[in-house]
């Protein structure tokens, strides 16, 4: 596997995505933050290349058919692996939906992150943990709390889930929640007798917008933070390490 890993950008036509989705089957209200709509056009244009994790930057906001959606992803692939893939293997629906000349400005991440070095970041998360179900890890807190408990908040909540997955790889100094929301996730279940995936029943959870400051503690595992990204749901648009200088 390469080691170098790239941050990619592309704009998206919001008409034409919506278009291919509806092709796909999975333009649903169910999929109230494009996260399964993206998913499955990332696996029609890449296939086994596809970035992950990703984030659509402002997916709660709304659209304008002459504004593209920005688009960002990891990737151990460079710009012009990702679009030869896409130029000889994609749909021509899933082809159609970006320009893939901009895969050319694909961007190297750094190779090493020093020890002790502090970095802003921000991160589109689904904070949640799973035992018999997905939940909220808030309402999981409230619920296991007694009533003599003191009251906490879900910044508190939400910040030590985040400590605890950049655990080893970096410490987080601050964290505040800059945005949150319930949303419906689409999301596939078993196979059928026919050999088809369905759909199981939408679930509604957590978005959080997290923002911060974090120091690297290993540079390796730091690197490795960064390719896999964190928390669940990370190919359908979450957990992506957004980065920026911190004094």
């Amino acid at each position: 596997m390469n080691d170098c890993l790239y941050m990619v950008q592309l704009r998206l036509d919001p008409v034409l995505l919506i278009q291919f989705a509806q092709d796909h089957g999975v333009n649903q209200a169910a999929d109230e933050d494009l996260g399964y709509g993206v998913h499955a056009w990332l696996a029609a244009l890449f296939g086994p290349l596809a970035p992950k994790p990703f984030r659509l930057l402002e997916p709660g906001t709304a659209w304008r058919k002459d504004q593209p959606l920005q688009w960002l992803g990891y990737s151990r692939q460079d710009g012009a692996t990702l679009r030869e893939q896409a130029e000889t293997f994609a749909l021509p629906l899933a082809l159609a939906v970006c320009d893939v000349a901009e895969l050319t400005a694909a961007k190297p991440m750094p190779a090493t992150w020093p020890v002790g070095r502090r970095l802003g970041f921000e991160v589109l998360a689904c904070p949640v943990s799973r035992r018999e179900t997905e939940k909220d890890v808030f309402l999981r807190r409230v619920e296991s709390m007694g009533e003599t408990h003191p009251p906490v908040n879900r910044v508190t909540v939400y910040g030590e889930w985040l400590a605890r997955q950049v655990k080893g790889a970096a410490t987080l100094e601050s964290v505040q929640l800059a945005g949150f929301r319930l949303v419906r996730l689409l999301r596939r279940s078993q196979r059928t007798a026919t050999q088809e995936w369905r759909f199981g029943r939408p679930v509604m959870l957590p978005q959080a917008l997290l923002r911060g400051v974090m120091t690297v503690r290993d540079e390796a595992a730091f690197a490795a933070l960064l390719a896999r990204g964190v928390g669940r749901h990370r190919a359908f648009g979450y957990g992506m390490l957004l980065l920026r200088p911190s004094a």
